[in-house]
């Protein structure tokens, strides 16, 4: 998995979501992070496979912060999370990218905002 991680990585590091945010981490984020910034999280692989083809069935979370007071900045970052990241074709060695399509988006408000975004990615391995 971890060349997945590095094409999360690799894709965040050249769109404008990386402008937007201080930073993005692999799982957990250093308690003195500074907002605005986001998570992104391995939450299952499942192998699956045909009669011709091995598949990893992947569900990644992102998850965005933002300590301002109205929903804006959370809301914009997500516009970028999605421009960055639906229906991107991850390029992973060994692997086809079958597809990377977001499944479920939750706002919440905790003295700072979240949202969690869910991507579901089908890899096939060749």
């Amino acid at each position: 998995m971890t060349d997945l991680f590095a094409a999360i990585m690799t894709r965040y590091g050249n769109v404008s979501l990386s402008n937007s945010l201080t930073e993005l981490w692999n799982t957990q984020a250093p308690q003195d992070a500074i907002f605005p910034y986001g998570v992104f999280q391995l939450i299952s692989d499942v192998p699956d496979w045909t009669f011709s083809e091995n598949l990893e069935n992947i569900l990644l979370q992102f998850n965005l912060f933002s300590d301002t007071s109205d929903p804006v900045e959370i809301c914009d970052l997500f516009e970028l999370l999605k421009t960055a990241f639906d229906f991107l074709n991850l390029t992973i060695a060994n692997y086809e990218t079958i597809y990377m399509i977001r499944e479920n988006a939750i706002l919440t408000r905790n003295g700072y905002w979240q949202y969690n975004v869910t991507y579901r990615v089908l890899l096939g391995k060749y």
